[in-house]
């Protein structure tokens, strides 16, 4: 974490992978005869990642978290607008529906019916 008076961020990761590491050969497309295969290596994406900033001089207020597993990516991310409203936008990606967001606005300081903003809310804080 870093302060300055009375702003703060952070940040938080874990990852990027997790299980078994698998070596693969991998056709080498490039160079004379595409004689030789290279070797790479492959595992299961498995991270998780927050981070947020708040900052009162310049009044910036922002936070985004992200979890994948697999081919599966759950996150979302909130900023303070010029407006006085926080947008707030929670986002899922999979190979079966694509990426998909759900847009939200809330104002400041204020309760929101939607339970899962209190998470977010914390992230400011």
């Amino acid at each position: 974490m870093i302060e300055a008076e009375d702003s703060f961020s952070f940040f938080n990761f874990r990852g990027p992978v997790s299980g078994k590491v698998q070596e693969i050969q991998v056709k080498n497309s490039f160079g004379p005869n595409n004689a030789e295969n290279r070797v790479d290596y492959m595992a299961k994406p498995d991270y998780y990642f927050h981070y947020g900033v708040q900052d009162t001089k310049t009044g910036n207020s922002q936070g985004h978290k992200e979890v994948r597993n697999g081919d599966s990516v759950e996150g979302e991310y909130r900023v303070l607008q010029d407006d006085g409203l926080i947008r707030i936008v929670r986002y899922t990606a999979d190979p079966e529906k694509g990426f998909m967001a759900y847009v939200h606005y809330a104002e400041l300081n204020s309760r929101n019916e939607d339970p899962n903003d209190e998470e977010i809310k914390d992230q400011m804080q």
